[in-house]
Parts: structure tokens; C-alpha cells; sequence
């Protein structure tokens, strides 16, 4: 029971800061089409580390529908283990009266781990499809909060830890 406790509350401090910074907007220019930004985490516990950063491009088909393209590098480093990851793919966002939005976004990561003495290189895919709540907080600015669910998951054979992948941040420019 200790043990599920700790797990427990290493996964909501890792969800609570992983995705802390979120920023998206657009250009100077009000009428133009591309959108940029991403997000950024740390995590931390007695024995690891982690870093995480996701840049995104996209470009307005609408006021309610973006496509654009995605990154991910995140490295982590445990007492007994080092893990880099770099992944892109494209995403689809669309918005439901600025409120609510949904998404889907398609990911092809390269992978190094090293466990102990080991070194391996791997490839994944993912496929997340999400929902999410936008609540304002200003002209051109928004709390997200939202889900993804992997549904490329396979709990025998993927890197990843969990095929859901919760978040909260601020959106610019939307």
C-alpha cells in the first residue's frame, strides 16, 4: 500500500508540473493564419530527474479548426537509468464555441534509453486523441485543461508509462 501511495503521488506531482508552461499565439499581424507555441515541464523526485519541452506550428484553416505540426524532446535520468526521446507528427485541433475543443494528434519517436549498463534504441508511435475545457483569461488568452488518450497503446510493449496523458496550461492566441 506504500508503495501505490508513493506512485500515486509521484504521478499527480509529475501531471501538476509536467505541463506547466503552454503557450501558444499568434503573430503580430491580428489577421494572420499561423499559430506557434507549445509546452514545457520539469519533474523531480528523491533519485530522478526530468525535462520536457514541445514546440508547435500551426496554421488556421478557420476560427475554430487548427492543423499544424508538433515536437517533443524530453529527458530523464533516474539513479539507474537515462531516457531521451524525440518525437513530431502532425496535429488537429478544433474549437466548440471557445469553451471547448478536441483534438488528435499523431507522433513517430525515436528513443535512447540506457538501463544500468544496457543501451537501446527504439521507435514508437502514438496516436493521442483528446477533449479539453478553454476557460478565458483575457482577450486572446485561456486555461487549458484537457486529456489525451494513446490509442496506439500497448501495455506489453510500449516506452510509455501510461496511455493517458493529462495536462493544464495557458493558450495564447487562438
Amino acid at each position: 500500500m506504500k508503495q501505490f501511495n508513493l506512485i500515486l503521488l509521484f504521478f499527480l506531482f509529475t501531471v501538476t508540473v509536467d505541463a506547466q508552461i503552454n503557450v501558444s499565439s499568434t503573430s503580430s499581424d491580428p489577421n494572420s493564419k499561423w499559430v506557434y507555441g507549445g509546452y514545457a515541464g520539469l519533474g523531480f523526485t528523491s533519485g530522478s530527474f526530468s525535462l520536457y519541452t514541445s514546440p508547435s506550428l500551426g496554421y488556421k484553416v478557420n476560427k475554430d479548426f487548427v492543423i499544424g505540426l508538433e515536437g517533443d524532446l524530453s529527458w530523464n535520468k533516474s539513479d539507474y537509468s537515462r531516457h531521451i526521446s524525440f518525437g513530431i507528427g502532425p496535429f488537429l485541433r478544433y474549437f466548440i464555441g471557445r469553451q471547448f475543443y478536441a483534438s488528435a494528434a499523431y507522433r513517430y519517436y525515436f528513443i535512447n534509453q540506457k538501463v544500468e549498463n544496457k543501451s537501446y534504441n527504439l521507435n514508437e508511435a502514438t496516436l493521442n486523441l483528446g477533449a479539453g475545457y478553454l476557460q478565458p483569461l483575457g482577450e486572446k488568452a485561456y486555461l487549458q485543461i484537457g486529456v489525451n488518450y494513446n490509442v496506439l497503446y500497448d501495455k506489453d510493449n510500449s516506452v510509455m508509462a501510461s496511455p493517458f496523458v493529462p495536462y493544464v496550461g495557458v493558450v495564447f492566441g487562438i
